[in-house]
């Protein structure tokens, strides 16, 4: 329900004791607790909820059994909108601080919702010092974890020194360390530290735990002690920001291990005093940040949850040699035929070898109108090729003259006439990874055979070619406004060409491969291309056909280029520009009126562009051209005749 706001802080509220509010909140998770009886048949289910009020979590929260029918009758689920209605803060024990609600009544405003707000889990020291929670005075110092009745609690121990009860004193230390286990202090003053220290000043409870390892894919948010050892995989320069807040840092890490991949991302102070202490490549223990679910707008890897830095966060290097069972880097292949069923702005890791590449080009942006340096490659398996764009100082190093294997790491996808691939900030390249057996066999075959193989590309708009769209009439594309949205749409139209601009059919294109922009005839035997700035003694013929199509309900005009236009007229460009420079415009009329004589189902890419600051027009690519088949062809039209028969009646 988008009416619907979340109560901000209301958790908090509750800890210091305010129980009369009825707050709205979202469950964001839902844990159930083994039955404790001795025959757990008859025994009395019980659930623990995670709660969200937009911008804090709470695990700890168990909900009364008398409310249990709205999770077995699925009414009250992940991510359901509730009002509580009845609430109590249960002190479990006040020496240690534990703390848990219990809802014992509840209303459910709205059973399936999306995620709201980007929450993190309530302050540790804000839940220990809620008025209502403990009668601990103090300054808090250490944390720790346990396990009791099955439900993973929060303990804290207080030091002598005294403080107002409703203030929580942060930790004299960040608990981050490096190599040589040096503590950083939280105000930035140097501290000495034991020499068998790891997070704090001797080893305690805030020292990390390395004979329990957990896996990176077995980590949640539920979980509160864990430790990880990992490798940094790729790390991010520090990036400013500025929010309604006020301005901030940040800058983010991948960590990877046997079992899978994270990312973990700092802001501000924990930004700067964090990134000097990570390098890539290296195996480091890493306990005490924040999980959560992660958000797919920014985070792309394969793990369903994110991690935070925060004061407590502690990170020690291992010593060398201690993390050589931890792979480089966490590869997700997918065959490039594969890329053809990916979404347009999706990132995917792709391995294959180098058949070709082009030299450096530099480009203008369109609105920036900064220079951009751009190289493109042909990338090959032993199913299909495809191209990939690599830009500024990836471009500018990579050597492709060896034909090496290249693995990409989050390479985006894109769908112009086809599918292509791009590299982006985050993208990581790594030539002849030795992590995967994939770069021995496509050495082998790329050697053996796949430098000769003429493969489908993918570039030039066979993957769509070959996926399913729908028939549309022309009229039809009208008036269901396709093109307009922020995706490209692909139609299948059944028409006739009526009219083929045959003086602009083909054009001189640069000879540079890659490149395919128009040069300019300088009438002294050179042709210059302006986008690679170099003159040339020789072009290419190329297609860029402009013609209208038409059906019985309208008319429509198309751009068709290269492979399409070539198989609608029957002739090479090659071919069509050598009779147009030798004025043979009697063989042109026939090549055209050949192709105008029977209809043909046109595959559209119909996409809005814009033109003038004010002016959207909608433009028809075709990106593939076949004759009629008319047995599938009829059955189509008995299907839709079919599916208006109620209508009629």
């Amino acid at each position: 329900m988008a009416s619907q706001q979340l109560a901000t802080g209301a958790l908090l509220r509750y800890l210091h004791g305010n129980t009369e509010e009825k707050a709205i909140l979202q469950v964001v998770g839902i844990k159930t607790i083994d039955s404790k009886t001795d025959d757990p048949p008859t025994g009395t289910k019980r659930y623990r909820l995670m709660l969200s009020d937009g911008k804090s979590t709470f695990s700890s929260c168990m909900l009364g059994t008398q409310m249990n029918h709205l999770i077995d009758n699925h009414s009250l689920k992940e991510n359901s909108i509730i009002r509580i209605q009845r609430v109590m803060v249960n002190t479990i024990d006040k020496r240690t601080g534990r703390v848990m609600l219990m809802i014992y009544e509840l209303e459910v405003v709205e059973s399936d919702s999306k995620r709201i707000g980007d929450p993190v889990a309530l302050p540790l020291s804000d839940i220990i010092n809620s008025g209502s929670s403990s009668n601990l005075s103090g300054k808090v110092s250490n944390y720790q974890t346990k396990k009791d009745d099955n439900e993973e609690v929060f303990l804290a121990t207080a030091s002598n020194r005294s403080a107002p009860a409703t203030t929580a004193a942060p930790p004299s230390t960040t608990n981050v360390t490096h190599q040589g286990s040096t503590t950083l202090d939280d105000r930035n003053t140097p501290k000495k530290t034991t020499s068998d220290s790891t997070c704090a000043t001797s080893k305690g409870n805030n020292a990390i735990d390395k004979e329990r390892i957990t896996n990176i894919d077995k980590l949640n948010p539920y979980m509160n002690k864990w430790t990880i050892k990992a490798r940094v995989s790729s790390k991010t320069q520090i990036r400013t920001y500025e929010n309604p807040r006020g301005p901030g840092k940040l800058f983010s890490c991948d960590f990877v291990d046997q079992s899978g991949e994270i990312r973990a991302t700092a802001f501000n102070v924990e930004c700067d005093k964090i990134y000097p202490l990570l390098e890539v490549g290296k195996v480091y223990y890493i306990a005490r940040a924040s999980l959560k679910p992660v958000n797919r707008q920014y985070n792309k890897l394969n793990n369903d949850f994110e991690m935070t830095f925060n004061y407590d966060t502690c990170i020690e290097a291992c010593d060398a040699g201690e993390g050589d069972n931890i792979p480089q880097i966490q590869f997700n292949f997918i065959p490039i035929s594969e890329v053809a069923n990916r979404a347009a702005n999706s990132v995917c890791d792709v391995i294959g070898v180098v058949k070709s590449t082009s030299d450096i080009q530099t480009i203008m942006g369109k609105t920036s109108q900064k220079e951009f340096h751009k190289r493109d490659i042909l990338l090959v398996d032993e199913n299909a090729s495809i191209t990939a764009t690599l830009w500024a100082k990836q471009a500018e190093e990579f050597d492709g003259s060896s034909h090496p294997v290249i693995a990409f790491k989050g390479i985006k996808v894109g769908d112009y006439n086809g599918r292509t691939l791009s590299s982006v900030n985050s993208t990581l390249i790594c030539q002849d990874p030795p992590e995967t057996s994939r770069t021995m066999e496509l050495r082998v075959w790329f050697d053996r055979e796949g430098k000769t193989m003429d493969l489908p590309d993918l570039s030039k708009g066979s993957d769509v070619a070959n996926r399913q769209a729908p028939f549309k009439t022309l009229a039809q594309i009208i008036a269901e406004g396709l093109g307009r949205g922020d995706k490209p749409d692909y139609i299948n139209v059944k028409a006739l060409l009526t009219i083929i601009k045959k003086d602009s059919a083909v054009y001189m294109m640069c000879p540079e491969k890659g490149c395919g922009k128009k040069v300019v005839d300088e009438n002294n035997g050179m042709y210059r291309c302006e986008k690679c700035n170099k003159n040339y003694t020789n072009f290419e013929w190329a297609y860029m056909l402009s013609a209208e199509i038409s059906d019985a309900t309208g008319s429509q005009w198309i751009n068709i280029f290269c492979h399409e236009a070539e198989a609608l007229l029957g002739i090479s460009a090659k071919k069509f520009g050598s009779y147009r420079m030798n004025q043979n415009e009697s063989i042109i009329d026939d090549v055209v009126n050949k192709a105008m004589k029977h209809e043909r189902v046109f595959k559209l890419r119909a996409k809005v562009d814009q033109f003038n600051v004010e002016e959207r027009k909608v433009r028809f690519t075709c990106i593939h051209v076949s004759d009629v088949d008319w047995a599938p062809n009829a059955r189509r039209l008995i299907d839709e005749i079919k599916q208006m028969e109620p209508m009629l009646l």
